[in-house]
């Protein structure tokens, strides 16, 4: 037996290819390119969100843009994945709408913040507004991007 070779009673625990990993990986795989800006911005809101509201709680972006997120991201998993031929509203919409309004959220936050004191805190909370700014006005783009298919 070799240092390389596993040992006999080891286990195999997962296959390669399966798992939410490789879901997710092949969802984004099939977006298109104004639309995966879109997803990936509000992605990004999420973990913004996460991160820096939930957990270090140092920069709070609120829960309106945390649920337009939620939804530009479901939609695009459950469109991509589970199908969306039985949604009362088109997928299109659903993401066009959801992802304008982020951008226009947080278009309107960066006006309101810049005209406030945002600059004059800490840096973990400059680096989550700047995150959240990136997601949130990336994510507009890509949906004003999005045509109807």
């Amino acid at each position: 037996m070799t240092d390389n070779d596993p040992p006999e009673n080891a286990e195999v625990t997962a296959n390669e290819g399966t798992g939410i990993g490789s879901e997710l990986s092949s969802t984004v795989a099939k977006l298109g390119a104004g639309e995966k800006l879109a997803v990936l911005g509000a992605a990004g809101v999420m973990v913004v969100w996460l991160l820096f509201d939930l957990l270090i709680d140092e920069y709070g972006i609120g829960e309106p843009s945390f649920i337009l997120a939620g939804l530009v991201v479901g939609a695009a998993y459950f469109h991509h994945n589970r199908g969306s031929a039985d949604w009362s509203v088109d997928y299109v919409t659903v993401v066009k709408v959801a992802g304008i309004f982020l951008g226009l959220l947080g278009a309107w936050t960066v006006v309101e913040q810049l005209r406030a004191d945002l600059f004059d805190r800490d840096a973990t909370s400059i680096i989550g507004a700047l995150g959240y700014y990136a997601g949130t006005i990336a994510s507009g783009i890509g949906a004003w991007q999005l045509k109807r298919g």
